[in-house]
């Protein structure tokens, strides 16, 4: 049985689908508990539920096929596999190899649907879901993107844009696309940037809110966006980079596939820290997916502007082929803070503040860090492996709601809800040559590193060290033997105060947010 991938329905909007996501993951949790339990008459029933809503979804249909086989049901089975081998499921090699298919791999009728696979794998698909266009540039400077360019991965719950840009050279901004979520409140200057295109959605997709807020959309292109909106009433009430690490935590997976994938974010962090908040940080945790602004609307677009004067001056082709565009300006960004003098203080809190300062960056060391780099230099990216919490005392209270709020490929968070003073974890990091594990945030002592390997440390964390407003956040460093210190990955530790005067009903409360898949 393969995976679940991404799909969009002809039957309905492309734009409907966001919305449609919650029942997509009842419906496979279904499929995947009736294979576990080896159940073909359960595994046909969310099959067949999910396929009477998505009933031009190739995937669905073929893990439909798969159920009928199982079953014992051939004759639909073989109808079902056709119908998703039109609609777009063409890999042949997949399908002769699939387990389920064992019992009539040797008939006439399965490989005559292999050799139809084989026939239309090159072809267009012309209709069903996966029927889309590229989209093409309207002017030399901009593109809009409609419901024909787009199709919905359920697997990352985001719209994937199918596009196409002409004479892609590298060159400057050239390649770059720019994206604004705010309706063009705090809109850049794309003519300033020569090179650069401006994506839009269309008409309907603006009118449905799909352009706006938090990123939702992988691009074949390196991306460079921003938004300066936030949620400002009700208890509810965050900047959008809070938002992403509490109430709407379960959008990491697809945001960090984006900053993996060459997108680069900005976003103002309002009121959750100074010197808009009048409660200190109230950051519960810290990632490397976007850059959070000290200030409200347009203190993003500095740092938008450095992004992309950073990437004019990159070896671009080759570290945009590794997928590493965001965290390379994030580690040139971070290192050309004003308050960053040494190379050493990188591997401090100086580099990797809450929310950054306005006019924070030395240009000229921005600019000369960005044209020195080469192709051998190019920093890798240190990702965290895994986290293991040591055993705690025999007798220590269990806490009811999880003490992990999210995981993600560069970020995880802890809220220290357990009365136990001090807690042990060991990191693991993964894809670099040499690590660095540092404290860059929170009270001298709060935090005690040891490294125990090359790639492992362990942490001791003294929660009476932590105050709300001032958590722990270690970061991992990763370089090689020809390059600097990389971008960081993060993990964080926080405690909650509820009787302090401001303290987040999301992280409080038992509406913790679900844990993201790494």
């Amino acid at each position: 049985m393969i995976s679940l991938c991404c799909a969009v329905f002809a039957a309905l909007s492309i734009f409907d689908y966001p919305n449609l996501q919650p029942r997509h993951e009842e419906y496979k949790a279904q499929m995947l508990n009736a294979i576990r339990e080896n159940d073909p008459l359960s595994m046909r029933l969310a099959c067949l539920r999910a396929t009477e809503i998505y009933p031009e979804d190739p995937v669905w249909n073929y893990n439909l096929a798969c159920a009928y086989v199982k079953g014992g049901k051939i004759e639909s089975a073989l109808k079902t596999l056709e119908k998703a081998i039109r609609l777009g499921y063409r890999d042949s090699r997949a399908i002769s190899n699939d387990a389920d298919f064992k019992s009539i791999s040797k008939t006439k009728e399965f490989h005559e649907l292999l050799d139809l696979a084989d026939k239309l794998r090159d072809l267009p698909i012309v209709f069903g879901p996966l029927a889309t266009v590229n989209a093409k540039k309207v002017t030399p400077n901009s593109i809009i993107i409609g419901e024909r360019n787009l199709i919905w991965d359920f697997d990352n719950a985001c719209f994937v844009a199918k596009m196409e840009l002409d004479g892609v050279d590298f060159v400057g901004n050239n390649g770059d696309l720019y994206v604004n979520r705010d309706h063009g409140h705090s809109s850049l200057a794309v003519t300033n940037f020569p090179g650069l295109t401006a994506v839009t959605m269309s008409s309907e997709a603006r009118k449905k809110g799909i352009d706006l807020d938090f990123p939702n959309t992988e691009f074949p292109y390196s991306v460079f966006g921003n938004c300066s909106r936030a949620l400002v009433s009700g208890p509810m009430w965050r900047s959008l980079p809070r938002a992403l690490m509490t109430s709407q935590a379960f959008r990491l997976k697809a945001i960090s596939n984006f900053y993996l994938s060459n997108q680069f974010w900005v976003f103002p962090a309002l009121n959750d820290c100074p010197p808009l908040g009048k409660y200190g940080d109230i950051f519960a945790s810290q990632t490397p997916y976007w850059i959070a602004t000290q200030g409200r609307s347009w203190s993003d677009q500095y740092y938008l502007k450095a992004a992309l004067e950073v990437s004019r001056s990159l070896v671009k082709k080759e570290i945009v082929s590794r997928g590493h565009l965001a965290p390379t300006i994030q580690s040139i960004i971070r290192k050309s803070l004003k308050s960053v003098t040494n190379d050493t203080q990188y591997l401090m809190s100086n580099a990797h503040p809450s929310a950054f300062p306005a006019n924070g960056l030395n240009m000229a060391k921005l600019k000369s860090l960005a044209s020195s780099l080469t192709i051998d230099s190019i920093p890798p990216v240190a990702k965290i492996k895994g986290v293991a919490i040591a055993q705690t005392k025999k007798n220590e209270e269990s806490s009811n709601i999880p003490e992990l709020s999210y995981v993600s490929p560069c970020a995880w968070a802890f809220i220290l809800r357990k009365s136990e003073a001090k807690r042990t974890f060991i990191i693991g990091a993964t894809g670099a040559q040499e690590y660095s594990f540092c404290s860059v945030h929170g009270a001298l002592g709060a935090a005690n590193i040891e490294k125990l390997g090359p790639d492992v440390a362990k942490v001791t964390i003294d929660k009476t060290l932590i105050t709300q407003s001032n958590r722990v956040d270690i970061a991992i460093f990763g370089r090689t033997s020809k390059s600097d210190w990389g971008a960081p990955s993060f993990v964080s530790f926080a405690v909650l105060d509820p009787n302090a005067e401001y303290c987040d009903p999301v992280l409080l409360g038992t509406n913790i947010v679900k844990t993201v898949q790494r």
